[in-house]
């Protein structure tokens, strides 16, 4: 809550959030609101005659919002944004301790490569309009990266360049 006691506006989001839940609870899963107290303050709060419904929605909930996650995720990229910039979304902090937050990133959306199969994820480029194969933001040529850009695509050309500055190439 904010310091003068009204909840924020991301608070308002969870509230909203919880109260579709329950909806889903009695419409999917056919739960019945009620109130029950909050301890002896004579406040109540919103609950569930079903709490088992509740949790199916909630489940249900989550299931949706990680499938939502990962097609963001991929349309994020589409559009040209970085592995960091969606480590960013998901609240990814960088920390000395642990791979660069755009390979926790990327990890956390598409998955850890196993011995048989690499990690990968499909999308259209937006600006060559080339279906690209990803493999994560883990070598340092972007080439190395994604697979399917046109050879001219500006935002390949653009990466390219960029890489060719920080390996001392560009000078």
């Amino acid at each position: 809550m904010s310091i003068v006691g009204e909840p924020t506006p991301r608070e308002r989001l969870a509230h909203r959030v919880r109260s579709q839940i329950r909806r889903l609870a009695v419409d999917g899963f056919g739960a019945h609101e009620t109130t029950a107290p909050i301890g002896d303050s004579g406040f109540t709060r919103p609950g569930l005659d079903d709490p088992m419904a509740g949790l199916r929605a909630a489940v249900l909930t989550r299931n949706v919002a990680e499938a939502t996650i990962h097609d963001s995720a991929v349309d994020v990229r589409a559009a040209g944004r970085t592995w960091d910039e969606v480590a960013e979304a998901l609240g990814i902090e960088d920390d000395d301790r642990f791979a660069p937050r755009g390979e926790r990133a990327f990890e956390e959306v598409v998955g850890l490569p196993d011995l048989f199969a690499l990690a990968s994820v499909r999308w259209t480029c937006t600006t060559c309009g080339r279906r690209v194969s990803e493999s994560g933001p883990y070598e340092s040529h972007p080439d190395d990266n994604e697979h399917g850009h046109d050879e001219v695509c500006d935002r390949r050309v653009r990466a390219v360049a960029a890489w060719r500055v920080r390996a001392g190439e560009g000078r």
